[in-house]
C-alpha cells in the first residue's frame, strides 16, 4: 500500500480513493491514473505522451482527452485558483507542483494523520523554474542557526524559502511562518507580535524566546528588510537560547549576526547577446518566461526561432530578474512579443501589471524597487543617483575619484557599501568591478529627472499610484530631498 500526501489531500494508489480533510473526492479512473503519474514524479515535467500511456496504456486516444482530464483535476484540486498544482510546462508537458511525502506499508498508516498537519506554509502558485539544484543544495544546509536567503526585490527569496522549508519541515516538530511585512494578515504568535509591534518590549522579546522553548522548530522569517534590526536582535535571541532552532529569514541584506549563514540568491540564467539557443530549458530564464507565457497568451507559444529569439531578448532586458520575467509575460496577450521587446527599453513603464493577490511590494516592478530605495538613508540615495550615470561596469576607485569629493572622508565609502550589502549595487566579482542591474539604473534616472524638472504634481501622484504600496514603517533617516542632492552633485560633476 502506498499512500501520498499533498497538500491537504491524501491519496491511496492502492485502493483507488482520494481524500480532501478526510472526505472522500470523487475522480474518474483515467484522471486518477494521471495525477498518480504525476504525483509519484513530483517536480519532474511529464510529457502529454507519457500521461496518455499512463491512463490509456492498451488505446490510442486523441490529445484532447487528455486536457478534458486535465481540467477536470485542475478544478477538484484547486478550486479557485486552477492550475497552481498542476501546472502546463510549454511544448514539454505537465508538472505537479506542491510537495509530496510518499508513505508505504501498513505500519505507516497510522503516522499518516500525524505527519498530515495543517500546513502553515504558504501555497505556491506556481512551480519555480531554474532552482531545483539550488533547492537541493541549500537544502542540506538548514540547520540549527540562523540562515538568510539575500537578493534583489523580486529575485524570489520567498519562493526558494518556502520550497526549502517544505524539504526539511518533516525534521522539525514545529514550524512558523512569519512575513514581517504583511500587517493585513497579523498573526496572535508571540513571535508574530514581537516583529510587528511599533514597540518592542522586553517583555514581549521573552514570550516569542520562550514559546519556541524545549521545542526542535523551524522558523522562516520573511521580508526582513524594514525591521532588519529588531529581526536580527530576535532571531540572535531565539537562536542562543534554543540550540533545536533553526531560522530561515528573507532580505535584501544580510542580518549582520555572528555565525549567519548568508546564501545569495541569483537571477535565472539568460543568454549573452546573439546567443545561438537549441533548447529553451538551457536557460532558465526563457523557460520561465516561455512557461508563464503558455498560461496567459497560449497563441504566442515560445516553439520558433523568432520567438525563442524575442523570448531571449525579452530576459535578458529584464536582468533574469523572476518578477519582471512573470510580469512581462503577463503583457504579451495585449502587446504581443515584438512590441513587448521594444517597450522594454523603458521597463518601469511596461512592466506595471502583476499579480492582484500577491504582496502589493511584489505587483509592480516599481513597488519591488521603491521597497528598497526607502530603505535608504540620504547618503545612499544620493550616491545611487550619481551612480546611475555609468553605463556599463565601473570601479570603486573610479566612483570614488568621479563622486567621493561630495561626501564627507568616511560617507562615501559607508554609502558605497551599504548599496552592494542592500542588493542595489552588483558586485561582478571581476578585477573588483561593479555594476547597477539595468532594472535599478533607469529607477535612479527617473528619480533625477522628476526633480530635475520639478515633476508636475499630478504627475507625481500618478507614478505613486502606480507603485501602490507604502511600507508599514516610518523609514529610517529619509531625506525627503535627497534626490534633488543627487541631481545637484551630477550637474556639477557634468
Amino acid at each position: 500500500m502506498t499512500i501520498l500526501l499533498f497538500d491537504d489531500f491524501e491519496m491511496d494508489t492502492q485502493s483507488r480513493s482520494l481524500k480532501r480533510r478526510d472526505r472522500e473526492v470523487r475522480i474518474g479512473s483515467r484522471a486518477f491514473d494521471i495525477l498518480t503519474a504525476l504525483t509519484s514524479k513530483q517536480g519532474q515535467i511529464l510529457s502529454k505522451a507519457e500521461l496518455m500511456e499512463a491512463a490509456w496504456p492498451d488505446t490510442h486516444v486523441e490529445e484532447s482527452s487528455l486536457r478534458v482530464n486535465i481540467v477536470a483535476l485542475r478544478k477538484v484540486l484547486d478550486g479557485v485558483n486552477p492550475g497552481s498544482m498542476i501546472e502546463n510546462v510549454a511544448g514539454r508537458g505537465y508538472t505537479f507542483t506542491p510537495p509530496v511525502t510518499k508513505l508505504d506499508g501498513h505500519e505507516n498508516l497510522g503516522s499518516a494523520s500525524r505527519m498530515h498537519q495543517p500546513d502553515v506554509l504558504p501555497n505556491a502558485c506556481a512551480r519555480l523554474v531554474g532552482r531545483e539544484d539550488l533547492i537541493a543544495r541549500w537544502s542540506d544546509n538548514i540547520g540549527a542557526g540562523i540562515t538568510t536567503i539575500v537578493g534583489q526585490g523580486g529575485i524570489g527569496k520567498t519562493s526558494m524559502a518556502i520550497q526549502i522549508a517544505r524539504c526539511v519541515q518533516n525534521a522539525y516538530e514545529r514550524v512558523q511562518f512569519v512575513d514581517v511585512a504583511d500587517r493585513a494578515n497579523d498573526s496572535p504568535c508571540p513571535l508574530a507580535l514581537a516583529l510587528k509591534a511599533r514597540t518592542l518590549t522586553s517583555g514581549m522579546l521573552s514570550q516569542a524566546i520562550e514559546s519556541f522553548s524545549g521545542e526542535s522548530v523551524l522558523l522562516i522569517i520573511d521580508g526582513c528588510d524594514w525591521s532588519i534590526d529588531r529581526v536580527a536582535l530576535i532571531a540572535e535571541s531565539i537562536a542562543d537560547r534554543n540550540s533545536d532552532a533553526a531560522i530561515l529569514a528573507t532580505s535584501r541584506e544580510p542580518l549582520g549576526i555572528i555565525g549567519e549563514n548568508v546564501l545569495y540568491l541569483p537571477g535565472l540564467a539568460v543568454p549573452e547577446a546573439e546567443q545561438e539557443i537549441d533548447d529553451l530549458a538551457a536557460f532558465s530564464g526563457i523557460q520561465l518566461f516561455a512557461e508563464r507565457v503558455s498560461m496567459v497568451a497560449e497563441e504566442f507559444a515560445i516553439d520558433g526561432p523568432g520567438n525563442i529569439k524575442l523570448a531571449a531578448d525579452v530576459v535578458r532586458m529584464t536582468d533574469g530578474n523572476p518578477l519582471a520575467i512573470e510580469l512581462a509575460a503577463s503583457r504579451v496577450a495585449d502587446l504581443g512579443l515584438e512590441y513587448l521587446v521594444a517597450s522594454l527599453d523603458r521597463p518601469l513603464r511596461t512592466l506595471r501589471r502583476g499579480n492582484r493577490t500577491a504582496h502589493p511590494r511584489q505587483q509592480t516592478l516599481r513597488a519591488s524597487i521603491d521597497w528598497s530605495y526607502d530603505l535608504l538613508d540620504s547618503k545612499m540615495q544620493a550616491l545611487l543617483g550619481l551612480l546611475s550615470s555609468f553605463g556599463g561596469e565601473f570601479t570603486r576607485e573610479l566612483a570614488r575619484e568621479r563622486y567621493g569629493c561630495y561626501f564627507g572622508p568616511s560617507d562615501f565609502e559607508e554609502a558605497f557599501d551599504g548599496l552592494v550589502v542592500k542588493s542595489l549595487v552588483d558586485s561582478q566579482q571581476r578585477g573588483g568591478s561593479y555594476s547597477l542591474p539595468r532594472l535599478i539604473r533607469e529607477y535612479a534616472l527617473e528619480k533625477q529627472r522628476m526633480s530635475a524638472v520639478g515633476y508636475p504634481a499630478e504627475k507625481m501622484e500618478h507614478v505613486a499610484a502606480e507603485s501602490a504600496y507604502r511600507p508599514p514603517y516610518p523609514a529610517r533617516n529619509i531625506a525627503p530631498q535627497s534626490n534633488l542632492l543627487a541631481l545637484q552633485l551630477v550637474g556639477q560633476a557634468a
